[in-house]
């Protein structure tokens, strides 16, 4: 098998709940491409879903490091947050899904995983402000649309009182 054909049959035994097996093929492929940004976040994901974040981190930053790109790389800024999130490094988190969110705007996911690294390092009101604005922009339920725009203005003034 090349490459990519390991990478594929990696993540198919991942999904058959063949952890072990699949990080097996990956280290194998680390032997072979040490500094392979695909493999190294591949390696990275194999400890993640086992649940050893603290191992995956290295593999992750690595990968970053290694030039990874596109689709690949907004996914591993997510891992590499979420797990920094998980082993309590909260505020490096929050700066990793932030440069997420900077590089790919487009990505909601990295924007619901920053919302949950702010709740963390106690940014509360950056949290829920982060949360507003992704269920303004992606809901599509006709009863929340009706106060979109009151939803929109205040996740910008959440201590907003009226006071008589």
């Amino acid at each position: 098998m090349d490459k990519t054909e390991t990478v594929e049959r990696a993540k198919e035994l991942r999904r058959e709940d063949s952890l072990e097996e699949s990080q097996e093929l990956l280290f194998e492929l680390l032997a072979e491409y040490p500094d392979d940004p695909e493999v190294l976040f591949e390696v990275g994901g194999s400890f993640d879903v086992m649940g050893l974040e603290p191992e995956a981190m290295p593999y992750y930053r690595r990968a970053v490091d290694s030039g990874l790109e596109g689709e690949a790389l907004v996914e591993c800024l997510i891992c590499l947050g979420s797990s920094q999130r998980l082993v309590g490094d909260f505020q490096d988190a929050v700066d990793t899904l932030e440069e997420a969110v900077e590089e790919f705007p487009e990505s909601e996911s990295a924007k619901a995983f920053l919302a949950l690294a702010y709740y963390s390092n106690e940014q509360y009101k950056e949290s829920v402000s982060q949360l507003l604005d992704l269920i303004i922009r992606t809901t599509t339920d006709d009863e929340l649309r009706v106060y979109g725009d009151t939803l929109d203005y205040f996740k910008d003034n959440l201590d907003e009182r009226w006071e008589e």
